[in-house]
């Protein structure tokens, strides 16, 4: 991945990803294994307008990487796994 590449680069941005924070950021900050890094992608989360639209998206997709809607992957794990019993 380039130095100049984007999340726009990567996810479509013809829905709430029009309006999402980390729009013009680089993807590489939502996939990196450092602690202040995942805090800093996870600040972007927290202020970001499409937080919900987003972590809908990685949860209906079952991303299995990264930092998305302000979760990580063991985040999301746990949330389908509550959501499947409360279904239930």
């Amino acid at each position: 991945m380039s130095l100049s590449a984007t999340l726009t680069d990567l996810v479509p941005t013809d829905g709430w990803q029009q309006d999402a924070a980390c729009r013009e950021a680089d993807p590489e900050l939502f996939f990196a294994n450092g602690d202040a890094e995942r805090e800093a992608a996870m600040a972007l989360c927290g202020a970001c307008p499409v937080r919900t639209e987003c972590l809908e998206h990685a949860l209906s997709t079952r991303e299995s990487y990264g930092i998305w809607g302000g979760t990580d992957e063991h985040d999301r794990k746990r949330l389908i796994r509550r959501r499947r019993r409360n279904a239930a």
